[in-house]
């Protein structure tokens, strides 16, 4: 059996970081039924599962802060992503760059959720550091 990989978490972060893996699978593979369940945590008083209201249209640009937020997420995974190949596309990152906003990198939001969901739930071989 492998290790959690943030030693420092506690059982209710990894408790949190589990339910969270699978609220952002579902939503990627059926947004009708991860609504319907949203709705339900919300009326049971469960908000902390149910991301604040969406800022973003998927088709926005986010800087790496932006992006890190979006997904709770620190910045450097987001850096990492953008370095690792994507594990079904060949030729494609993980987290395909987009553009600048001055002097900050951008993605566009569907590709940062995307990232995501196959983050946590493929097992994603990262680039090692140089």
């Amino acid at each position: 059996m492998g290790a959690w990989p943030f030693p420092g978490d506690g059982p209710l972060d990894i408790a949190r970081k589990v339910a969270h893996a699978y609220r952002t699978a579902l939503r990627l593979n059926s947004r009708s039924f991860c609504d319907q369940i949203d709705e339900t945590m919300v009326e049971s008083g469960q908000l902390w599962i149910v991301p604040q209201e969406d800022r973003y249209e998927p088709t926005d640009d986010v800087t790496t802060a932006e992006a890190a937020e979006l997904v709770s997420k620190p910045p450097g995974t987001i850096r990492q992503w953008a370095c690792t190949p994507h594990p079904t596309i060949e030729g494609r990152m993980l987290l395909p760059r987009f553009g600048w906003r001055g002097r900050e990198r951008t993605y566009l939001v569907v590709h940062v959720r995307e990232a995501a969901g196959l983050d946590e739930t493929m097992q994603i071989p990262r680039r090692s550091a140089a």
